[in-house]
């Protein structure tokens, strides 16, 4: 009888502490999948979007798109929109542009990202990780919060294979015991 009590008291213990640590951050890694040496580039002036853009290897077409969520009219040149829309990049044959938003979990201070190709699936995948207590014990407040800035990120090709692709955003908040995770499709792109 006392080995079970000692049992069950161990178990709630060490649950208990479970439920109050932070485990330590660390990059998501899928098996099979292939790691992306990627770069993140900030808009310069800052260009806030709510509405995504479609990644494409194409820098112009990006910055096209990005001209036509705020304006009727047809695109300009492509001077004019190198000159509003990230100026310190130009095309590179193996790049992928992904306009990115960055991660949902942002706002509570996402601890990072890396990037990845599952070939199983298709797919790049953004992984955002957040590492938290099971029992988040800070305060949860309404924030008021600007608009996002956006982002690229250059994904290289050079590995992946050509055709279709998805780009996936994988938002995960690792407990010590148990994660959660959640996956959302950001765009397509078809690699050449």
């Amino acid at each position: 009888m006392l080995g079970a009590g000692l049992t069950i008291a161990v178990a709630l213990v060490l649950a208990g502490v479970g439920a109050f640590v932070t485990p330590s951050p660390r990059e998501v890694h899928t098996a099979g999948a292939e790691a992306l040496n990627t770069t993140l580039v900030g808009s310069d002036p800052a260009a806030h979007l709510y509405q995504a853009v479609q990644p494409s290897q194409s820098l112009t077409d990006v910055r096209c798109a990005i001209w036509r969520l705020r304006h009727a009219e047809t695109c300009p040149d492509e001077a004019t929109l190198a000159g509003l829309y990230f100026p310190q990049l130009t095309q590179s044959p193996s790049a992928l542009y992904v306009p990115w938003l960055w991660c949902a979990y942002s706002s509570f201070g996402a601890n990072g990202f890396n990037v990845e190709y599952l070939p199983t699936r298709r797919a790049i995948v953004i992984h955002c990780y957040l590492a938290r207590p099971f029992v988040w014990t800070q305060p949860r407040t309404m924030i008021a919060r600007a608009q996002t800035a956006l982002s690229l990120l250059l994904v290289p090709t050079t590995l992946l294979p050509g055709g279709p692709v998805s780009i996936i955003e994988d938002d995960r908040i690792e407990h010590l015991v148990g994660d959660q995770g959640s996956e959302a499709r950001i765009g397509t792109a078809t690699i050449s």
